[in-house]
């Protein structure tokens, strides 16, 4: 057990190091990640089924973050709000909807 501290110690100073850049503190735009473009045909056929049987199901949840990723907030929101939802009536017009603005 004595012998555990130290040999983590040495391990984390070994994988610190100092970042190796070149130190301009500059960010080169070939070292920024371009956001994914996301097909929405999926997120779409999950909203037409939620408003066929309207209910909202597991397939649901992550609806609103793909909305969100593919830059498109307002209907995020619209999302949020249809998940909170209990009537199977107001669900599946709030989804319809949803599905018909993608």
């Amino acid at each position: 057990m004595s012998k555990l501290g130290p040999l983590c110690l040495a391990l984390s100073l070994i994988f610190t190091g100092c970042g190796g850049g070149e130190g301009t503190g500059e960010t080169s735009s070939a070292n920024q990640e371009t956001p994914p473009t996301q097909d929405l045909s999926a997120v779409k056929s999950t909203l037409n089924d939620i408003a066929q049987s309207g209910e909202v199901n597991s397939a649901f949840y992550g609806i609103p973050e793909s909305l969100e990723q593919a830059g498109k907030p307002e209907l995020a929101e619209e999302a949020k709000k249809l998940g909170s939802l209990k009537s199977p009536s107001q669900i599946k017009a709030a989804a319809k909807k949803l599905a018909d603005k993608l």
